[in-house]
């Protein structure tokens, strides 16, 4: 099973649909910041499997700021991270995670793209698909699991590949 986590996506749809085409994935995940992207994204590939929640630019929108899931056997906890001041530190993002049996818990709001390990749960944020004055690339992130095993990638679209 091959997971796409997307995150911050702030109207970059095209940037989104070139990850879903060169993944492939089984099943999409947006972290939330623009879901009227997901939503939109959703209308592309109708046949895949789409999970969102709403991030900090999402107030006014419907949908929920947090959401647990079940895929091959592992549970995936998934917020945006606003809510858990995930800028100031993960400490209560990972609580959060923890209390819900979470495998792996999946961020986004920081914008940078990062991989951990914390008492066995597997961390995540895909970081985001803007650019930032040439410090952020736009990335996304991809989880396969098989068999209970977990695999964990970022990986960025290079700048020729990123439509303007």
């Amino acid at each position: 099973m091959r997971l796409l986590v997307l995150s911050d996506s702030h109207g970059h749809i095209e940037r989104m649909s070139l990850a879903v085409e060169k993944v492939k994935p089984d099943i999409i995940i947006h972290l939330g910041d623009h879901i009227t992207d997901a939503q939109k994204l959703q209308t592309q590939f109708p046949h895949m499997t789409l999970h969102m929640v709403k991030g900090n630019c999402d107030v006014n929108k419907a949908g929920k700021n947090e959401l647990v899931i079940l895929v091959g056997g592992v549970k995936i906890f998934m917020t945006h991270g606003h809510t858990y001041n995930v800028k100031m530190g993960l400490t209560s993002f990972v609580y959060r995670a923890q209390e819900t049996e979470a495998d792996i818990a999946l961020y986004g709001h920081t914008h940078r793209a990062m991989i951990d390990q914390a008492n066995g749960l597997y961390i995540m944020n895909p970081g985001q698909m803007e650019r930032h004055d040439g410090t952020l690339s736009a990335s996304y992130g991809i989880i396969a699991i098989e068999k209970g095993k977990i695999g964990m990638e970022v990986e960025k679209l290079e700048t020729e590949e990123i439509l303007e």
